[in-house]
């Protein structure tokens, strides 16, 4: 699997956010999809947000062509993540770096609080749509970003929105649950999402998701 992950590389005061989720988070994804430790890139939130940015795409230009899939873990609000730089003001400029790396396919997956999370409905205007937005128009127009609509732990929060470029040059409007709250299959999902099904959701269809619960 051509994946890279980005996370943050220290706690936030007073806290151990990274130290007891985003790190270990991180290092579990890549064990389970055999990413080289050189792909789990700690970007250094000490530096200005302009050198975050900078940070950021310097490892997505050096993970060379064909990425397949790229994780984000870090906190997240609506329209941004805060600790990386960037914005639903500055998205594009990441979904071209992600689109000039990748396979059109390429999966993305915002282990981020609330930027699945939008000022319309389903999603729509938030940064996770933005982004899917940014790869369309960048040329991955089969692109996947799956995100949390809310805040709850990294990896297993289950309230996800899945945006598909869906082959549009342009994107779309929002996104949808790959389980919908309060559905049969909602608890099931929650349970199995303490497992391994954390990492792998983002490479399974909504159809094979469910099927596995």
């Amino acid at each position: 699997m051509n994946a890279l992950v980005l996370t943050v590389d220290r706690n936030s005061p007073g806290k151990k956010d990274f130290s007891g989720a985003f790190l270990p988070e991180a290092l579990g994804f890549a064990r389970l999809h055999g990413v080289p430790a050189a792909r789990v890139v700690r970007v250094d939130i000490g530096r200005t947000k302009a050198d975050r940015r900078k940070q950021v795409l310097a490892a997505i230009e050096g993970a060379g062509a064909g990425l397949e899939l790229v994780a984000f873990l870090c906190h997240g609000l609506r329209t941004q993540l805060p600790q990386l730089g960037w914005t639903v003001g500055n998205v594009r400029g990441l979904g071209a770096a992600i689109a000039g790396a990748s396979v059109p396919s390429v999966r993305v997956v915002l282990y981020a609080c609330s930027t699945g999370e939008g000022t319309g409905a389903d999603g729509d205007g938030g940064l996770a749509d933005g982004l899917r937005d940014a790869l369309c128009v960048a040329g991955a127009r089969d692109c996947q970003v799956d995100a949390h609509e809310r805040a709850a732990h990294t990896t297993q929060n289950p309230y996800v929105r899945r945006f598909p470029g869906l082959g549009s040059p342009s994107g779309g409007a929002g996104g949808a649950w790959i389980v919908t709250p309060g559905s049969a299959p909602w608890a099931r999902w929650r349970k199995a999402l303490r497992g391994d099904l954390r990492f792998r959701f983002p490479l399974l269809s909504t159809a094979a998701i469910l099927g596995s619960l």
